[in-house]
């Protein structure tokens, strides 16, 4: 017997869907750089694939705690083709404010649920999408400082590779 709503579980999987897609996506993004010479950005995109990974288990986790089977889901395949690092920063910036949409969809729904227990878990993906902004925006911040010339690039590169 679930202790939570059955719109709480399909919220969840989605959750663990979305959270599996951006290690996807963000793994691609990773060999993209890397085959374009990007090493530095490409060991930082693989760390964030590893945790979005991470984040997707804090779902399964918490529904297995609940006694209920999460669903392992088929993910889509992301894009495998990217113009430039700044377009990966974009593209990564815009992927994280709209998983910070559906947390805040999921936090919303459990608090109209009044299921306050989801509702703090859901609050746990907030907490994480303060952290995922503020990393991009960092790396927006720095192109648009110092511009985004070959040198700049490179240089951009190599910091990212000793984060």
């Amino acid at each position: 017997m679930a202790i939570i709503s059955d719109n709480a579980i399909k919220l969840l999987n989605y959750r663990i869907e979305q959270e599996e897609y951006s290690s996807r996506l963000y793994q691609a993004m990773s060999v993209w750089l890397e085959f374009n010479g990007f090493a530095g950005a490409a060991k930082l995109w693989n760390k964030y694939s590893d945790e979005e990974a991470v984040h997707a288990q804090w779902s399964y986790k918490y529904l297995l705690d609940l006694n209920v089977q999460p669903k392992v889901q088929s993910i889509k395949q992301p894009e495998n083709i990217f113009k430039s690092l700044p377009n990966v920063i974009a593209l990564s910036y815009k992927h994280e404010v709209d998983i910070t949409n559906q947390c805040q969809m999921l936090a919303k729904a459990m608090q109209n649920e009044g299921d306050y227990m989801t509702l703090e878990f859901a609050q746990r993906y907030l907490k994480e999408q303060v952290d995922e902004l503020g990393k991009l925006n960092y790396w927006i911040d720095r192109l648009n400082a110092f511009g985004d010339s070959p040198e700049a690039l490179r240089l951009l590169d190599n910091e990212m590779g000793c984060q």
